[in-house]
């Protein structure tokens, strides 16, 4: 009977050829990589551009900025470590267990470390009033009156000062239509009433037949608030998987409509929401209709400028630490963005976005409802790690009004299209009521719910594995372009995509400690071996030997070269 070796073992095994090879053990101490700890501020510290607008404004004006600094208060390497072990003690156990499919050994890094509260302090003390804090942009919005801002853009640690950016959403259209006949539950275990096509469209009643409807997965909704006692909520709340809700507008822990807030304030968060994951037998489901959820109230549509990314970037963080696997956002920033922006690495919510992907959160954004001229998507639908979504009507074809690639950098986008023309959701004005809406912000949360329900059939699948199996599976894959990217995603095909991951010689979709114990057990212990066996050669060499457990060694514990491809 073949006994496995255990980790430890492992380690002892290999400890003659990690020696010879100069490499570290893994339970011997490590020097984490540090990177710069303090940067310079901008030359200038207020752009000329924004200095110009400041100008017009009187000493007394509040403007909304965001204040980079310039470091987080960890200045030399035994600091930065104790700070990062602080950190990454604090994940909870589900955000541990997501960040271990793409971060590796190390589950947090120096973007997860605080703000500098001192440094918040010193700012508030020129009569500003703070919005938000980002950790992963080391900065964080204020409200300050125009007159202090010399004073504050002398200050050592403040690196840079930028305005809070923000605009309107092009209106969605609500409209009634006639009930269709469609089927009951015939061959499949529930009745989706009017909400069949926009699931069978994307082959969801399949999967859901299968037993995948996105349980064990969190998803966060990012929106305008929710009216949370409509009927199509009501399982999620009486099954206990609404898990946790944040109003960043009012800083308050309610999403729904509140004193002050515009009778429209949560109507479009309840249309997305429910398009996502509602459930009301003969009127509506959602695709991930048993998932978990975490709401975030984030788009005050009271103002000019409802969508601001300074609450956007906040929830995504919030999200990130309570450990949500998927982020349904149908906001999107455009208004003060040229298309040269628009290039992956540049808007604020777009570096943000990316991040979460990082940490293995599979984001899902709007494209847009701009039109069909090229380069007419919005920000953070550029982020080149995320599900952008476009929308197409019922019987396929693109919506006018979707936004089209490329990004200025020259990526297709979308990603991915589903039904954004008359899709099925709840209606906000009340608590039982169905209706109809347009608008790439309906397509976006059935591509949402879709990703949560391939994680439901595919836990340790990364945010990028999500992202290639739907891609993968539309019907433009074989010549994607920027009107429907991809196309539109075959979910039972997304769900039993194949990934040949070099190195992932167990079959589990990440590269681990496993890998390297089954390599040994199967050179050293006539263990089972990978397959297909090219799996197990890491270094492409064409033989899979004791170098290639180095390899994975020196991949996994020393961030070395990734797996080659075959």
């Amino acid at each position: 009977m073949l006994t496995l070796l255990t980790s430890q073992k492992c380690i002892i095994f290999l400890l003659p050829f990690c020696l010879v090879l100069g490499m570290s053990i893994p339970g011997r101490s490590q020097s984490l990589k540090v990177p710069e700890l303090q940067l310079p501020p901008d030359t200038p510290v207020i752009s000329e551009k924004f200095a110009q607008q400041l100008e017009k404004l009187a000493p007394q004006d509040k403007v909304k900025v965001w204040v980079y600094f310039t470091d987080k208060g960890f200045l030399d390497q035994k600091s930065y470590q104790s700070a990062i072990n602080q950190t990454q003690s604090s994940l909870t156990s589900r955000a541990r267990w997501r960040r271990s499919k793409t971060m590796k050994l190390d589950l947090v890094d120096y973007r997860d470390l605080p703000v500098n509260p001192a440094y918040i302090y010193q700012i508030m003390k020129f009569n500003a009033s703070k919005r938000q804090k980002s950790k992963w942009l080391n900065a964080a919005s204020f409200e300050i009156p125009v007159g202090e801002f010399e004073k504050i853009s002398g200050l050592s640690f403040v690196r840079s000062i930028k305005p809070v950016l923000g605009g309107k959403r092009k209106p969605i259209s609500i409209k009634t239509l006639p009930e269709e006949n469609l089927p009951g539950k015939g061959l499949f275990a529930l009745n989706y009433g009017a909400s069949y096509t926009q699931l069978q469209q994307i082959n969801i009643p399949a999967v859901h037949n299968l037993g995948y409807y996105g349980q064990g997965v969190i998803v966060c909704m990012m929106d305008s608030g929710f009216r949370k006692n409509h009927q199509a909520f009501q399982l999620a709340y009486t099954e206990g998987r609404v898990l946790a809700e944040w109003d960043f507008i009012n800083n308050d822990g309610n999403t729904q409509n509140e004193t002050g807030d515009p009778s429209d304030q949560h109507n479009h968060g309840t249309m997305t929401w429910s398009a996502l994951g509602g459930a009301s037998d003969g009127n509506l489901y959602g695709p991930a209709y048993g998932a978990s959820f975490i709401l975030a109230k984030t788009e005050d549509v009271s103002g000019e400028t409802p969508i601001e990314e300074d609450n956007w970037v906040a929830g995504m963080e919030w999200a990130d630490s309570i450990g949500a696997d998927v982020i349904s956002s149908s906001l999107g920033y455009i208004d003060w963005y040229v298309y040269s922006d628009l290039d992956g690495n540049t808007a604020v919510t777009t570096i943000a976005a990316d991040i979460a992907a990082q940490r293995g959160i599979v984001v899902c954004n709007a494209m847009g409802n701009e039109g069909s001229g090229s380069g007419s998507l919005i920000a953070p639908a550029d982020a080149d790690s995320i599900i952008s979504c476009g929308a197409v009507n019922g019987s396929g074809s693109i919506a006018y009004f979707s936004s089209r690639g490329p990004t200025y950098d020259g990526r297709i986008k979308p990603e991915v299209c589903a039904q954004g023309v008359s899709t099925r959701c709840a209606n906000p004005g009340g608590t039982t009521g169905y209706t109809y809406a347009d608008g790439t912000s309906l397509s976006t949360p059935l591509i949402g719910g879709a990703a949560a329900v391939i994680l439901s059939a595919h836990p340790s699948w990364t945010p990028m594995q999500v992202r290639e199996a739907m891609m993968e599976s539309g019907n433009h894959s074989s010549s994607p372009d920027n009107t429907y990217g991809w196309g539109i995603p075959d979910i039972l095909v997304a769900i039993q995509h194949s990934f040949y991951l070099t190195g992932d010689v167990t079959g589990e979709g990440v590269v681990n400690i496993t890998d390297v114990i089954f390599l040994i057990n199967y050179l050293y212990k006539n263990g089972k071996a990978p397959s297909p066996l090219f799996l197990g050669d890491v270094n492409c060499d064409n033989e899979v030997n004791i170098s290639d457990i180095v390899y994975l060694i020196n991949y996994i514990y020393q961030n070395g070269t990734v797996p080659c491809s075959h």
